[in-house]
């Protein structure tokens, strides 16, 4: 079995609800890594969210950048999310998440 190089670049968010909700997002690629990466800085500047920190944008900005990252066909496939309800175990919940990421494309019937 060949081994591939994945990458996975990991967020959250949700810390501030005391546990009500807690999502975990995951982009987890290989080797298309530079051009997605090049892709999600372009995306940055022409929704205008630009480097901000996703709390400090402007609601529309985010709103905008999420609608050119989910209308990308080049993203397809590398978005994961992974949502926790009544839980403060953030690191178990952001591992799981990963690792959820990580084995997406794994057959289920094993």
């Amino acid at each position: 079995m060949e081994k591939t190089k994945l990458y996975c670049y990991v967020d959250e968010n949700g810390q501030d609800t005391l546990g009500r909700i807690f999502v975990v997002s995951v982009v987890a690629v290989g080797k298309q890594r530079d051009e997605l990466l090049a892709l999600c800085e372009h995306l940055e500047q022409v929704s205008e969210k630009r480097k901000d920190k996703w709390g400090e944008a402007k609601h529309d900005r985010r709103m905008r950048y999420l609608h050119y990252v989910f209308a990308d066909e080049r993203l397809k496939g590398a978005l994961r999310y992974e949502i926790f309800h009544n839980t403060r175990d953030y690191d178990t919940s952001t591992i799981t998440a990963i690792a959820s990421a990580v084995r997406w494309n794994e057959p289920t019937d094993k």
